[in-house]
């Protein structure tokens, strides 16, 4: 689809600690676009990495999942379980602590176990080490059609206004090629919004293929995070505000860092308009 759009490009995988190490494929100018976690970028960029934020990514809600044993029926019975939150920062984290919390259970009477996302989440699960985990889809869909666990909560129901999801550029590419990035992001738009309208079932095929997962535990996962495909370009300032006060409450970044002068939606915004795109969020 992006070839018919007369956009070609080369996929760079970054390994096991993603958002470093795009921070460190940017500064060397090995990749020009990539996509990840603005808690990581933000401050990489306030300390000098030479990029921005440029746009969101299809979706900038953080969609995981609290997933628990058989054993637990309801938040209350987490006391003096084990609970996985995937990092020892940061957005997933942010989620369990944020659940339990509005919850009535004390982070005192629960034993928080960094134990990693996607696959080596899962197995943490299914095999003991932990009672419930903070997870991403399939895995969530999948604990049910299983019978391994069962879903407690989704983060995007407890903190809606964090922000997680964004599309960074390196600024040799902002000012060297804005016309290849404006391109390309419009593109990005287009391509997701055709594929969520007009090749569903298509996308389902390929993603049950892509994570060796059953088509109809994988149409379950995607159809449950539908309503966070919000396929908006322009990245919210009040979401950012909003996602560093918490990382700051919980001292997970400096005090001094700021997302002041980390992002531009020039490009961003000639995309949504482009598109004919207007803000699902606004007030």
């Amino acid at each position: 689809m992006y070839k018919e759009l007369g956009i070609e490009f080369e996929n760079v995988e970054a390994s096991a600690d993603t958002n470093s190490t795009v921070m460190s494929l940017i500064t060397r100018g090995e990749i020009d676009v990539a996509d990840g976690d603005p808690s990581s970028y933000i401050p990489g960029i306030y300390n000098g990495v030479p990029a921005k934020l440029v746009g969101n990514m299809w979706r900038y809600s953080g969609c995981y999942w609290l997933v628990a044993n058989n054993d637990i029926q309801d938040f209350s019975d987490l006391e003096g379980k084990k609970v996985g939150t995937a990092g020892a920062s940061g957005g997933m984290r942010l989620s369990v602590l944020k659940m339990l919390e509005k919850n009535g259970v004390s982070t005192d009477n629960v034993d928080l176990i960094a134990n990693g996302v996607y696959q080596t989440a899962y197995a943490s699960l299914t095999s003991g080490e932990v009672d419930a985990t903070i997870i991403h889809n399939p895995y969530a869909a999948l604990a049910e059609a299983d019978g391994t666990g069962h879903i407690l909560g989704r983060a995007w129901d407890y903190i809606p206004d964090y922000y997680t999801g964004t599309i960074i550029a390196s600024n040799s590419f902002i000012e060297n090629e804005p016309e290849k990035l404006q391109r390309f992001l419009t593109a990005y738009y287009q391509v997701h919004e055709e594929v969520k309208n007009d090749y569903f079932d298509e996308f389902v095929a390929w993603a049950a293929k892509e994570m060796n997962t059953s088509e109809e535990v994988m149409r379950k996962a995607i159809e449950s995070e539908i309503d966070v495909w919000l396929d908006y370009p322009v990245i919210p300032e009040d979401r950012l505000a909003t996602t560093f006060e918490y990382l700051k409450e919980y001292g997970w970044v400096d005090e001094n860092v700021s997302y002041e002068g980390t992002y531009t939606n020039e490009f961003a915004q000639v995309a949504a308009d482009t598109l004919g795109m207007t803000d699902p969020e606004a007030k």
